[in-house]
């Protein structure tokens, strides 16, 4: 298995879970790692509210930097984002995309 930074990932729980979506990635089920990318996103902005709390554009950023290849987020005014499906079959280089915002995202937050 090739070395990827998710073993840098600090909390077991997140840890395992991309962990199980670089196997989906690997076994070709694109779906299943933007499925758990997203899941894992979502739970690091439920975790550090402060990344939202902020309001205008630093906000706005965490939202509008989470990739927009067939799944995107969205946030009512202060209401917690939430994961919107424009479609439901990926290829690898969106899938990988998806993982690898995810993995960097959750490392840079020391999570």
């Amino acid at each position: 298995m090739a070395a990827t930074n998710v073993e840098k990932i600090k909390d077991a729980e997140l840890r395992e879970t991309m962990a199980t979506a670089h196997k989906a990635l690997k076994e070709g089920d694109y779906l299943g790692v933007v499925r758990r990318s997203g899941d894992v996103y979502l739970e690091l902005l439920e975790r550090k509210p402060e990344l939202l709390a902020e309001g205008g554009i630093p906000a706005m950023m965490r939202i509008r930097m989470f990739p927009r290849l067939g799944a995107r987020l969205e946030r009512e005014g202060e209401e917690a984002p939430t994961l919107v499906w424009d479609r439901e079959t990926f290829g690898f280089s969106e899938a990988v995309t998806y993982f690898e915002f995810a993995v960097d995202q959750l490392v840079g937050e020391g999570l």
